[in-house]
């Protein structure tokens, strides 16, 4: 929290390194507490958090607590390697990797700060965002590295890259909420209400079980006879 003090006040976008020192703190809670993890060191067990076979400790829950801060459905970060390919066809299937990895710090960094140009499997060009950390290409390398067991390039280029992750979500966010904003219903409801706004737009799954499910049969009447 400290550490986490002096990153929001120094940092030039203020929200997001508060979303960042949430998301650190929702992961940690899976971690063991400091006599549960001497324990497991002289036995010889494992420490658990993340890969690690312990439940969580207490009401933490880490991973769904972690997605929900990202606005992202909660998924079980031991099943989602499973579905990965070996090799990261995409830039996206590169940030579900290390999402899956659970390295919090690097993900935010892509997600903030590169502009992707091209990719290929092994190759990845970029252009950073203003602000991007110096060692971000290499720390991306090291950890594909580590985590598929080939080499792969990631270089940085001056311009001509797309939308950061986050610009892509932040641009979408804000034309779902001028679409619903110019939707007569919504204007009529701001009409009534003077002083209310649109705080956020969120989309739910429609529940489609009702509608699979079978009628129920008819039920006999007793007294038709």
């Amino acid at each position: 929290l400290m550490k986490a003090h002096e990153e929001v006040r120094r940092a030039p976008d203020p929200v997001a390194a508060a979303e960042m020192a949430l998301i650190r703190l929702a992961y940690a809670a899976d971690l063991p507490g400091p006599e549960e993890a001497l324990k497991a060191l002289q036995s010889g067990e494992s420490l658990g958090g993340p890969g690690g076979g312990s439940a969580p400790r207490g009401g933490g829950g880490g991973g769904a607590s972690a997605a929900l801060a990202q606005g992202m459905p909660a998924q079980s970060p031991l099943g989602a390697p499973a579905q990965l390919p070996s090799t990261p066809q995409s830039f996206e299937d590169v940030v579900a990797l290390i999402d899956a990895k659970r390295d919090i710090g690097l993900k935010l960094d892509v997600e903030r700060y590169m502009r992707p140009i091209s990719f290929r499997p092994g190759a990845i060009t970029f252009e950073p965002a203003a602000g991007a950390p110096a060692n971000l290409a290499q720390r991306l390398v090291n950890r594909l590295k580590d985590w598929t067991g080939q080499p792969w390039l990631v270089a940085a280029e001056g311009g001509g890259g797309g939308e950061t992750l986050m610009e892509t979500e932040r641009r979408e966010r804000t034309e779902a909420r001028k679409s619903v904003e110019s939707e007569p219903f919504i204007q009529e409801l701001l009409s009534a209400f003077p002083g209310a706004e649109i705080v956020d737009v969120r989309t739910f799954a429609a529940d489609t079980s009702a509608a699979a499910a079978p009628p129920p049969p008819p039920e006999d009447d007793e007294d038709e006879d």
